[in-house]
């Protein structure tokens, strides 16, 4: 990637910084400088004004001009074809000492007298630009007559060596954005091109048919009386190494160098079809194909006049380079940056070429062809201790913040667990971990303010896993002793039985290219499915009581793997014995009371919206306010599908359960009392709602409370709450054990309304 200072500079001001000082600084921040290069035009090359052109007397490949260099007309002869009268030129002053020690003198060119010299490109030591010599116009700054050339040429070119994964970083707006963050310097605004609503619409001219999935598309069509490549667009595409077609394609490749929006340009277009073709979005006319989106341009601009269809376009890089390898397609430089990551933002680049089009003369016809796709900012959480772990130093959370706001990535703080929400802008196609994260903190912070330290090697505290392991032991142990027996299985699973009970399918691109059997062609999303299977194999071996659990990897639809552990148990509540010769099936009370021998005390909240669950006997289950996993019947027809009882089911995060160390405590000495509080409420409040308000008032000496009756009174429900009460100095008298239930129901009444029975 090349870029050059002043095109820098038309994103972000450098005024005050040296080009040294910006090398130093990329170089910092991971974008290699492989090369600097200081364009300097020669003294006494001055701006030239060609006020006449005639043919040699008695040459005829030799022009003899009259040329305004300011404060005198110089007659100087010169050999290029493409010289003319009304130019303005580079013109060499006699003494001025060109590249290759090439001095300028006066001559006599077939007797006639020449002073000074019109040059081309490469006699300035520039790159080349066109044949013949170089004709500046306006678009490199006002010219004047006479002043040095160098005011307007001299530039910094600096190569860059971009690694492939920065594909926001192949353009001159993406390094300008790159320093903008390092620099603290805010981008320069590119202003919204607004239409002329009295001009011609674009549907009077263009006809479109589209029926696209895989990219974006943003359609604008101008009009050119004669295609003008001003100065600036050739000088800056040969500063970096681009082709120069003088054509309109030209301003297509000063855009996307620009912008990193990849732009193309089609001619003598009435009618556009874009569709897909064998996953491609391709951009054809009814007799050819134009273009490939993000692959392959097949025809190229032609005409110089006439009407011309802009097309600013993107599809993700993942896709395309999936695309290519699989299909093995031919592609041209385009793919390099849409395979890497080109810009999203179409609108940019729409901008920022009718600016330079408008300039030049044309004509922009009204209205816009908008096929564009929206792109979900993705969303990565990471702890602020991540990053000092993977950086290896405390940085004020405040200043990585900022690093990140700057490199505009959105960035909000949980300050309960100083974990960040960052919000990642469409440009960045890299970024998608904490590790990545904290690459980016690192490089604008610097490296080099690390404070150094000894390399130490250490065994890890590996407490974490050993904790880890021990939870799933103890909830295996658990699961035995409650009369649960585990079953393993593949964490593969058949996607059309996923697909049939709701699951979300996977994406293609994440999926199994090669699965063992047809049958497990994915990774599983619940362990249920499986142990259902398992279920029915041992229903159909003659067992009537079948009590099942499982602990393994699920994957979500993003491929994202959790550890997870399920319960079912189907049929009987217990086996056949000598006082119970036909044991009734299990009951939901009895399956929910199995749960909660195994991971502890919990809370039921109503869900209808389970997978695979009865929707009038599921329910979320929570641990201290948090949802750790469901607790189910399964639904009538799934069981029937499986040929199954009367089954319950229950799925729980292992890394959500808690994993808590019980101490033995001083037995209180001074004895429980107990007392019923009976309220009459509203049909429509629920207990989990008094449960709250009476938790909220954090009576240390109610130790617990549970409902033990409810009873329906037509318009209002009675309900009677058992409250156990101690106090671990002293035992409490009826005198204050009224005052707290008093408490309670006034709180009661004030909150929800609620009467004593």
């Amino acid at each position: 990637m090349i870029v050059t200072r002043k095109w820098l500079e038309e994103f972000i001001n450098l005024d005050n910084i040296s080009t040294d000082e910006i090398v130093k600084n990329l170089n910092s921040i991971g974008q290699e400088v492989e090369g600097l290069t200081h364009i300097r035009i020669p003294q006494k090359v001055v701006v030239g004004y060609v006020e006449s052109c005639l043919k040699h007397p008695d040459a005829d490949k030799l022009n003899i001009c009259q040329v305004n260099v300011g404060e005198q007309t110089l007659q100087i002869i010169c050999g290029a074809k493409n010289v003319a009268q009304g130019q303005y030129v580079a013109v060499s002053l006699v003494g001025a000492v060109l590249p290759g020690n090439f001095k300028i003198k006066k001559a006599k060119l077939r007797g006639v007298e020449s002073v000074g010299m019109i040059c081309s490109s490469t006699e300035l030591g520039l790159p080349p630009m066109e044949d013949g010599i170089m004709v500046l116009d306006n678009s490199i700054g006002n010219l004047t007559v006479g002043e040095e050339v160098s005011k307007y040429l001299d530039d910094d070119v600096i190569e860059l060596g971009i690694t492939p994964n920065r594909g926001d970083c192949f353009s001159i707006f993406g390094i300008a954005r790159e320093l903008s963050a390092k620099f603290n310097i805010p981008l320069k605004e590119v202003e919204d091109y607004e239409d002329d609503k009295n001009a011609e619409g674009l549907g009077r001219i263009l006809q479109l048919d589209d029926d696209i999935n895989n990219s974006s598309h943003l359609l604008k069509a101008v009009n050119c009386q004669k295609v003008n490549i001003p100065f600036k667009i050739k000088y800056r595409l040969a500063l970096t190494q681009e082709e120069i077609t003088n054509t309109m394609l030209d301003y297509a490749t000063y855009t996307t160098v620009a912008t990193g929006v990849i732009v193309t340009i089609y001619d003598n277009c009435k009618k556009l079809i874009i569709k897909e073709e064998d996953g491609i979005d391709i951009v054809k006319t009814d007799d050819e194909i134009l273009y490939q989106t993000g692959l392959k341009l097949f025809k190229k601009p032609s005409q110089n006049q006439g009407d011309f269809i802009i097309d600013a376009n993107f599809v993700l890089p993942e896709y395309i380079s999936t695309l290519v390898y699989e299909k093995k397609l031919q592609t041209d430089n385009i793919f390099f940056r849409s395979s890497r990551g080109s810009n999203p933002n179409l609108k940019f680049a729409i901008n920022y070429i009718l600016k330079e089009l408008c300039t030049n003369g044309a004509k922009v016809y009204n209205g816009t062809y908008d096929l564009t796709k929206d792109l979900e900012e993705k969303i990565i959480n990471v702890q602020i201790r991540d990053i000092y772990a993977i950086i290896g130093e405390i940085i004020d959370e405040n200043v990585i913040a900022n690093i990140l706001n700057k490199l505009q990535i959105k960035t909000t703080m949980d300050n309960s667990d100083k974990t960040l929400r960052l919000k990642i802008p469409t440009f960045r196609h890299d970024l998608a971990n904490k590790f990545d994260i904290a690459e980016e903190v690192l490089r604008i912070y610097g490296i080099d303010r690390l404070t150094s330290k000894p390399l130490v090697f250490a065994e890890k505290v590996r407490k974490g896993q050993y904790d880890y392991i021990t939870k799933i032991k103890h909830l295996r142990l658990k699961s035995i002793a409650n009369g649960f027996f585990e079953v393993l299985h593949f964490i593969f699973d058949n996607s059309q039985r996923m697909k049939k009970y709701g699951f979300t399918m996977m994406d293609e691109k994440l999926d199994i290219l090669n699965p063992i059997v047809s049958e497990l062609d994915t990774l599983r999303q619940t362990l249920i499915l499986q142990m259902l299977q398992s279920a029915t194999n041992n229903k159909n071996n003659g067992y009537k009581k079948i009590p099942l659990f499982a602990v393994g990897s699920v994957y979500n639809h993003l491929r994202e793997e959790y550890q997870k552990i399920g319960f079912v148990w189907s049929g009987a509540r217990c086996n056949e014995n000598i006082t119970i010769s036909k044991p009734k099936d299990i009951s939901f009370a009895q399956f929910v009371n199995k749960i909660a021998k195994i991971i502890g005390d919990f809370e039921l909240k109503e869900d209808k919206h389970i997978l695979l669950a009865h929707p009038y006997q599921s329910a979320k289950v929570l641990i201290e306010g948090v949802e750790v996993g469901y607790i189910a019947k399964l639904h009538p027809k799934i069981a029937k599908d499986f040929d199954l009882d009367d089954t319950f089911i229950a799925e729980f995060f292992i890394d959500l359960l808690p994993n808590k160390e019980y101490l033995a405590q001083d037995i209180i000495k001074y004895q429980k009392s107990t007392r019923d509080l009976s309220i009459v409420i509203d049909k429509d409040i629920t207990y989990s709602t008094i449960r709250e308000i009476i938790n909220d008032l954090h009576i240390k000496d109610i130790i617990e409370f549970y409902p033990i009756d409810i009873f329906d009174l037509v318009d209002k429900n009675s309900l009677t709450i058992r409250f156990v009460l101690q106090n671990p100095m002293k035992s409490l008298t009826d005198e204050e054990i009224n005052e707290i239930i008093e408490q309670i129901l006034k709180t009661l009444e004030e909150k929800i309304g609620a009467k004593l029975r």
